[in-house]
């Protein structure tokens, strides 16, 4: 059936105009939470302070002192003060100032790169200058895979969207790179794995894509992501020296023993170990859980992405499943990570807009999507980390119209368009 494409787009204009309405609605919570924030500092009660507060001191303690400081705790934490009165102008008390905690270095050298150019900027302008640099590779994503004005509406209204903005953090930064490497793996094997190697900057996510590259015999594009990496890490030492990566080490190592210490506010955290240890598991079967999960995973990647090494018309649900996994098997997934899924959300209903779908299928995908605004005030107020569940639920469905797309009859032919789902 031919679709005209004038129609399609009149169709698709109200999904972006409610794409865009949803995303400034997050923007106008954050900009009263904030506000709220300045009020309750300048009572002296205890100021909003996020996730991109440690960036920043982390970016003023590099423009001033070697990188290797970032990875001691005694440097940072006073980093963060500073970066905490920055956020407020000055005006804290040292108490309000110490609010804010002690957030280690997590990111290895290479990101520091990423870092060092907010320092140059106020507080305010850095944070919205790291928003609006870190999500053009993340629309560029949604919008290479959709192709159409419904990328407005996912890429937009996503929940997970909210989380980034809200933290300040490096949700789009992940899910752009690893969005567009994936998408490109054909048109731009080049380009595709550069941009896989650049989302190394979180090297946690990047876990299972060198399996699935492998199996999936996209072996130019492993080439061009490791070349990347390597290229990275070099350009890393000639900038910092050497110090800073045994300073990373070191810092990776307390990373994973942190989760047996209580260094961590399970909350804020969406994986299988989180999930266990917010039920009353111990840390043991928590980790027990936590690594079968990644096998379980692993096989799941390699399997998939071997049964289409000949089906391009699979590779969508390929890098849906691929994103969805990763989120699964790493025991360190934050509510802003989940950004992840949206490119994972994009590909599963591009697939249903070209193979049609059923109508419980795109039930179950749009409520799994909009459940996720309930996982952060699950775990505050029930002690439940329910976003593991959906993200589940959408990885088997995933494999669900996997396996139907595998058992089609010609291998190569590419989806056939419907005008089931809105374009």
């Amino acid at each position: 059936m031919t679709v005209d494409p004038a129609a399609q787009r009149w169709r698709s204009r109200p999904w972006a105009v409610l794409g865009v309405a949803i995303f400034i609605g997050y923007l106008i919570i954050v900009g009263y939470l904030h506000i709220d924030g300045r009020r309750s500092a300048a009572r002296g009660e205890a100021p909003l302070l996020t996730d991109f507060t440690s960036l920043y001191a982390a970016s003023m303690l590099v423009k001033q002192q070697p990188a290797s400081d970032l990875y001691i705790p005694k440097e940072m934490y006073q980093a963060g003060l500073r970066g905490a009165q920055a956020a407020y102008g000055g005006n804290l008390s040292e108490k309000q100032a110490r609010t804010i905690g002690f957030h280690p270095w997590m990111y290895p050298p290479t990101f520091i790169l990423a870092a060092i150019p907010l320092a140059y900027l106020s507080y305010f302008s850095a944070w919205c200058a790291w928003l609006a640099v870190t999500a053009i590779p993340y629309l560029a994503a949604l919008r290479a895979i959709l192709q159409g004005q419904s990328f407005w509406l996912i890429g937009l209204a996503a929940p997970p969207v909210f989380y980034n903005i809200m933290y300040g953090q490096t949700g789009f930064l992940t899910a752009g790179f690893i969005g567009l490497g994936l998408a490109w793996l054909v048109p731009r094997p080049m380009l595709a794995g550069i941009c896989i190697g650049l989302a190394g900057v979180k090297p946690h996510f990047g876990i299972l894509i060198p399996l699935a590259l492998a199996c999936g015999g996209h072996w130019r594009v492993f080439g061009a992501a490791s070349a990347t990496v390597i290229a990275t890490i070099i350009f890393s030492l000639i900038a910092f020296g050497d110090d800073p990566w045994f300073g990373f080490i070191g810092t990776s190592v307390y990373l994973v023993e942190g989760f047996g210490i209580g260094a961590y506010n399970f909350k804020p955290m969406v994986s299988i170990i989180s999930t266990m240890r917010l039920a009353g598991g111990s840390i043991d079967s928590a980790w027990l859980a936590q690594i079968a999960s990644a096998a379980i995973m692993s096989l799941i990647v390699a399997w998939t992405w071997w049964c289409g090494r000949a089906r391009r018309d699979t590779l969508g649900l390929q890098s849906a499943i691929l994103c969805l996994t990763t989120l699964l098997a790493v025991p360190s997934v934050y509510l802003y990570d989940l950004m992840l899924l949206v490119p994972a959300m994009a590909w599963i209903w591009l697939d249903m807009h070209q193979r049609g779908a059923r109508v419980t299928e795109m039930v179950i995908l749009i409520a799994s999507f909009a459940s996720l605004h309930l996982i952060r005030p699950s775990a505050i107020y029930m002690d439940v980390q329910i976003g593991t569940l959906f993200v589940l639920t959408m990885l088997l469905l995933a494999l669900h119209r996997y396996r139907g797309a595998l058992a089609s009859t010609d291998a190569n032919a590419p989806p056939v368009p419907s005008e089931t789902v809105p374009g």
